[in-house]
């Protein structure tokens, strides 16, 4: 694993709202891995994703495109439960990295969750998250089909401004990010497949998430107000 700098990745979770950690998982871990989720999903075991224009601000999105496969968190469970292991060996980490009182989800469904984005167009449209603090163990490398971060900037001498910025996946690499403050999205693939765990974590005290939120996820219903 490489060198572990804390002072370095709260700075970058703090100011630049993500920050990356190299080496979480070793790189044959994410192979075998990733076959196993290909079997599965190959399989037709695992829901596709299919939904476009539906989003509201009701729940954070702004009604992109969604098209990809989804491991629920009773999915990932059932087959693949040493990742719910990796997700509660991660809260230190989290807690350390965020600054913050970290919690596991207290919502079973969208817990951990992994999303396979198949090539040809599998992709995330732009949206905020609901829980407070998010968390990517990446699965694949990938030179395409980047995460998209619109970052709010502000400075007395300007007016206030948007950064972008595209991370690409790395397997076996952690990305923490404010996923509930920015605007963000994956971009679509074009020949490669991503590979993504999604490990939900909240703040002591906020455990809030709309009410119609997995519905549109998931299963693709217009969100209620």
């Amino acid at each position: 694993m490489p060198p572990f700098h804390l002072e370095k990745h709260i700075r970058e979770y703090h100011y630049d709202y993500a920050t990356m950690v190299d080496g979480i998982m070793c790189r044959s871990q994410c192979v075998e891995l990733a076959a196993r989720i290909d079997r599965l999903t190959h399989s037709g075991q695992i829901k596709l994703v299919d939904h476009e224009g539906k989003g509201t601000e009701a729940v954070s999105d702004a009604g992109g495109r969604y098209l990809h496969h989804i491991f629920e968190g009773d999915d990932v469970r059932r087959y693949l439960p040493e990742l719910a292991t990796v997700y509660h060996a991660m809260l230190p980490l989290v807690a350390a990295v965020t600054s913050q009182d970290a919690v596991l989800s207290p919502y079973p469904r969208s817990d951990i969750n992994i999303k396979v984005y198949p090539p040809g167009g599998g992709t995330l449209g732009e949206h905020y998250d609901t829980n407070g603090i998010t968390v990517l163990l990446f699965l694949t490398d990938n030179r395409e089909a980047p995460l998209r971060m619109q970052i709010p900037r502000a400075h007395p001498s300007c007016e206030p401004w948007v950064e972008r910025r595209d991370i690409y996946g790395r397997a076996g690499s952690l990305l923490l990010m404010k996923g509930r403050e920015i605007l963000h999205d994956c971009e679509p693939t074009i020949v490669e497949q991503k590979i993504s765990v999604v490990l939900n974590y909240y703040v002591r005290g906020d455990t809030w998430r709309h009410q119609s939120f997995d519905d549109f996820v998931y299963d693709g219903l217009a969100p209620t107000a």
